[in-house]
């Protein structure tokens, strides 16, 4: 007999290896939705989280001033680098930064200037963390056509409902300029006690993410969808991009919405779909069924994008008097 044997060699066979792999890629699979998961859940709650602090910074406002500041102040004023466009005079975006720990912008910001003058666009195109949802795609967006350079944001007020979405959308009459007023009307101060549906029934504040890119129902904007586009909200730059023709920065007046609704596919004005069926001047998010929005009384909360349109409506107006139930 050979005294001389072969030792076994050690590892793994092809086989081995193959199987090892294989679970790997099993484990992988299995792990990578929850990771997913768990960081959208995440940039969710952080999102809600931005909300609450707008909400609280204006409450703060409110009880210095003795009122809600105005979703945006007179007069229009020519933007410097965008000849024969102008803009309005300032937002309460910029009236609140003391209260969201932007003294520095706030002091830095020269109030006798429009917010789009280019002495304060240095300002307007710093990036704000509480102004943008962290679960929009894309970083360091700013605005490429309106007031360039601009510093986007993801977050408006929602400052009435049309006519039309009443008259050519629910069927009912129109019931009034003061009763389709949001809780951050234009032009003039706020009062709580002007919110006579009730803090805690009345929206301030909603999601508006993803420009200065342009989003409806099924995704970016394309050429194939701008041509069924029936609106004016959107500009086209060339080359398949696309913007909103205004409102694509944080201090942006034009930033916040008066809302029109829109048809389900988001290509058309004056349907029934209320959120995530276009991002240009309507609420709008990067979270799966829904998007958040901050109420009068201070309180964030998500909405579902199948939302009865009457229910969202209702909930947009702060003096309509309608009766509204669980949302």
């Amino acid at each position: 007999m050979n005294k001389l044997k072969l030792k076994r060699q050690s590892g793994f066979t092809l086989i081995e290896l193959l199987v090892v792999i294989a679970i790997i890629a099993i484990l992988i699979a299995l792990l990578l939705p929850a990771v997913q998961q768990a960081r959208e859940a995440a940039r969710r709650s952080t999102c809600k989280n931005n909300l609450k602090q707008l909400g609280l910074a204006l409450h703060n406002y409110h009880d210095a001033h003795r009122a809600f500041p105005p979703s945006r102040l007179d007069p229009d004023v020519e933007i410097e680098d965008n000849t024969g466009n102008d803009s309005s005079y300032h937002s309460w975006t910029t009236m609140i930064l003391p209260y969201i720990d932007q003294g520095n912008i706030y002091n830095n910001m020269n109030y006798n200037a429009a917010w789009s003058a280019l002495i304060n666009r240095p300002m307007v195109s710093r990036q704000i963390p509480v102004f943008a949802c962290p679960s929009t795609p894309g970083d360091s967006r700013k605005d490429p056509h309106w007031v360039v350079g601009a510093a986007a944001g993801d977050y408006g007020s929602v400052n009435e409902i049309k006519k039309k979405v009443y008259t050519d959308v629910l069927g009912l009459a129109d019931p009034g300029g003061n009763a389709r007023a949001g809780a951050l009307a234009k032009y003039l101060p706020n009062k709580i006690r002007d919110i006579t549906d009730g803090a805690s029934n009345t929206i301030m504040l909603g999601e508006a993410a993803g420009q200065p890119n342009v989003y409806v129902a099924s995704g970016p904007m394309t050429p194939a969808l701008f041509a069924l586009y029936t609106d004016d909200k959107i500009v086209d730059l060339g080359g398949g991009t696309y913007a909103p023709a205004d409102g694509t920065g944080w201090a942006d007046p034009d930033c916040g919405f008066s809302i029109n609704g829109a048809t389900n596919d988001g290509l058309n004005k004056y349907g029934p779909k209320m959120i995530n069926a276009i991002n240009v001047s309507e609420a709008y998010s990067f979270h799966t069924g829904g998007a958040h929005f901050a109420f009068a009384d201070g309180s964030v909360h998500f909405l579902s994008e199948n939302i009865d349109t009457l229910m969202f409506v209702n909930l947009c107006t702060r003096a309509g008097g309608e009766v509204t139930g669980e949302f």
